[in-house]
Parts: C-alpha cells; sequence; structure tokens
C-alpha cells in the first residue's frame, strides 16, 4: 500500500484491522478476496497476493540474520567456520 502512495501509518492502521478481523473470524490473508480487501482501502488490487505470499515474504528478509536465501547461506557459512575452529 505504501508502494502505491499510501502513508506508512495509514497502510499500517489498515492493515492492523485487517490482521484483526481475520483473527476473530478465523481466516488467513491470503484466503481474503480482492473485494473483502477493498472494503479496507481502494488501493488494494489482485498484486497484493504476490507481496504477501510465504515466497516473497522470506526473500525479502535480506538483512542479517534474515530467511532469505542469501542470508541463510552466509550463515550457515558463518556456522560452518566456526565449527571448522573448534
Amino acid at each position: 500500500m505504501v508502494k502505491k502512495g499510501l502513508p506508512f501509518r495509514t497502510a499500517y492502521k489498515i492493515v492492523g484491522q485487517i490482521v484483526g478481523d481475520c483473527i476473530a473470524c478465523g481466516k488467513v490473508l491470503e484466503t481474503l478476496t480482492i473485494e473483502e480487501y477493498k472494503k479496507y482501502s481502494d488501493v488494494f488490487d489482485s498484486d497484493l497476493y504476490d507481496e504477501i505470499s510465504l515466497v516473497t515474504c522470506v526473500n525479502k528478509r535480506i538483512s542479517e540474520g534474515g530467511t532469505s536465501p542469501k542470508s541463510v547461506e552466509k550463515q550457515l557459512e558463518y556456522v560452518k567456520g566456526k565449527i571448522g575452529n573448534v
């Protein structure tokens, strides 16, 4: 939503509402329809499913200790180096 020009604070509030409603109704983000998302904001479009996919979320965690494949590989190399020095 922020990428589409919505202020972060507004997007944060909307996402909080959606997550809260999902918890209350026993739903998950991936199963909501576009129509359901649009009840919260017209900014939503079908590209949101790519943004919230588990693969995308994992791959975006690129900071040290993150879950992206590159970050995990770096962590494995570090551990292998430590084990080799024992």
